[in-house]
């Protein structure tokens, strides 16, 4: 994941910035942009079974994005189940144990009477110990088992990807039947909302606006208005080149009405105390 952040020249230039920095209303030039962009890649090489966004569709976080085959973690998965659910070792080592124990302890009565040797307790004994180490031992590997399931699982997960952001897809850079790679973006997403704008402000001015400010956002046609925004950044560094800082407004779009990529004014004025 990346957040915008375009340097300061660069920014003036996209916004015709004058030496001034104001338009002829008072207000700043500022660019209008998605709040974070996400290329989502994969951590696993795999095939692309199904693509389930298109360009411009609009996704939640946590949405499936791209599924990659799977049909042998699956397999997996389901022995690794069956394995950890499967009772019969644990429950005959525990009947063996019982057995042991039983006979044990008519062997210990009859050895205090003197009726069987001690060779055939010594045996006895043995025999219940080892009984008792092999329930230890299928109880182990019923945990093992469990967290075989658990592994098997998480490497079933890894081949569906998901969003991690909740925005609008920007670019889909794979079709169904291609392979995918951990080197390679899959999915290119954008947030936009909140929406960030980025204002290019001439030094004189710095110390007028602060964090927490309020903002009036005028964005170009077609969209035109006005966008009741929050001073978010300040920068703290002037740029030397250009004269200038840069100051971050975060702008409210829930119903996605403003596009990223316009240009715009903004005016600042000062939070109520």
């Amino acid at each position: 994941m990346r957040f915008l952040h375009r340097p300061l020249v660069t920014l003036a230039v996209l916004l015709g910035f004058s030496v001034h920095g104001w338009s002829q209303d008072g207000a700043y030039d500022c660019l209008i942009e998605p709040s974070v962009t996400v290329e989502i890649g994969s951590s696993i090489r795999g095939v692309a079974e199904s693509v389930l966004v298109s360009r411009g569709d609009e996704v939640e976080q946590g949405q499936i994005l791209v599924q990659l085959e799977s049909g042998v973690q699956a397999a997996s998965v389901a022995l690794a189940e069956a394995r950890s659910k499967s009772t019969a070792e644990v429950e005959a080592r525990r009947e063996s144990l019982a057995l042991a124990r039983s006979a044990l302890k008519r062997i210990e009565e009859l050895q205090r009477d003197g009726n069987v040797s001690r060779q055939l307790f010594d045996e006895a004994r043995s025999e219940a110990i080892i009984a008792e180490s092999g329930l230890q031992q299928a109880e182990e590997n019923r945990l093992l088992a469990a967290l075989e399931l658990q592994q098997a699982r998480e490497v079933l997960a890894l081949r569906t990807i998901k969003s991690s952001i909740s925005g609008i897809v920007v670019d889909t850079m794979i079709s169904p039947g291609e392979l995918v790679t951990e080197d390679r973006p899959i999915i290119s997403l954008a947030q936009i909302d909140p929406l960030y704008v980025e204002a290019i402000i001439p030094a004189p001015d710095f110390g007028r606006i602060s964090a927490g400010d309020r903002a009036t956002v005028f964005p170009a046609g077609p969209v035109g208005g006005e966008y009741p925004g929050t001073v978010v950044i300040v920068d703290q560094i002037i740029d030397a080149a250009s004269s200038t800082f840069g100051v971050r407004v975060e702008l409210p779009n829930p119903q996605g009405r403003i596009p990223a990529g316009l240009n715009c004014d903004v005016r600042f004025s000062k939070a109520d105390p």
